[in-house]
């Protein structure tokens, strides 16, 4: 279908050859949605790995009411992005959402429209992306922890390290096979990501927020142009199936390395 493309008049569809694909070296809107989609995967994957190896260290303490306070949260996980996002949807409204009165209780009276700035949208449902999956990369290194040898660590602490030296050089080493394996399933999670965009945005305002996976159903089901966006969707595909092999190895060495 990526080297046709339908005419809607006449009923039929016209052979194009690769004139789908040369049409999408000089697209902007396409190069937009592969940039909004490297920031998006990029920025997210980071801040939630570091803060899932900062809360996995927290609730790894076993402090008093930290089961309850874990079973909360992971809820965000559990939801569906579609009821994530019309949640959000309504916290994030200018005139009578929460979020906007929360931070006015700190001082900020004049926050910005959320959904609507272009300067703010990219981050705001890249902060959502955050708050949803962030659970998932805590309970991953959360089980990483519980398997823990407590010898070294316990080495280390009799031969004077603090708690910083202890991390730094045992047990971050000792994760490093959990946190590759939670982020190869992030990775592999986010360049899925469409729902919440969607119905956050629509893509908007202009292209800003579209990623790639947005802006082939626009392309196809809005603007009714099948072959294009199958040219798209083939691109797609072609590099997932150059970034599938490397997430393959990098799980691969996690799993040598814990072993």
């Amino acid at each position: 279908i990526s080297f046709f493309e339908f005419d809607r008049v006449a009923g039929k569809w016209n052979f194009l050859g690769l004139g789908n694909y040369k049409e999408i070296l000089s697209d902007k809107t396409f190069w937009s949605a592969i940039v909004v989609t490297a920031v998006m995967v990029g920025v997210a994957l980071i801040v939630e790995v570091i803060a899932g190896v900062s809360l996995a260290i927290f609730f790894g303490q076993k402090l008093k009411g930290s089961k309850f306070v874990r079973a909360i949260l992971i809820t965000p996980m559990i939801l569906n992005p579609v009821v994530v996002g019309l949640m959000w949807r309504a916290l994030l409204n200018p005139q009578w959402g929460l979020f906007n009165w929360f931070i006015g209780l700190i001082g900020i009276d004049n926050p910005p429209i959320w959904l609507a700035d272009p300067k703010w949208t990219l981050w705001t449902l890249i902060f959502v992306d955050v708050w949803q999956w962030t659970p998932f990369v805590t309970l991953i290194l959360i089980a990483g922890m519980s398997s823990l040898p407590s010898e070294p660590l316990e080495a280390a602490s009799v031969d004077g390290a603090n708690g910083w030296q202890i991390f730094r050089h045992i047990s971050f080493r000792l994760l490093a096979p959990f946190i590759g394996i939670a982020l190869v399933l992030r990775t592999i999670q986010a360049f899925k990501t469409f729902d919440s965009f969607l119905i956050l945005t629509g893509g908007g305002p202009g292209d800003s927020t579209s990623p790639l996976n947005l802006e082939i159903y626009r392309v196809a089901l809005q603007s009714f142009r099948v072959g294009y966006a199958s040219s798209m969707a083939i691109i797609l595909l072609a590099a997932i199936s150059v970034l599938t092999p490397l997430l393959l190895r990098i799980l691969g060495r996690a799993t040598q390395n814990e072993e």
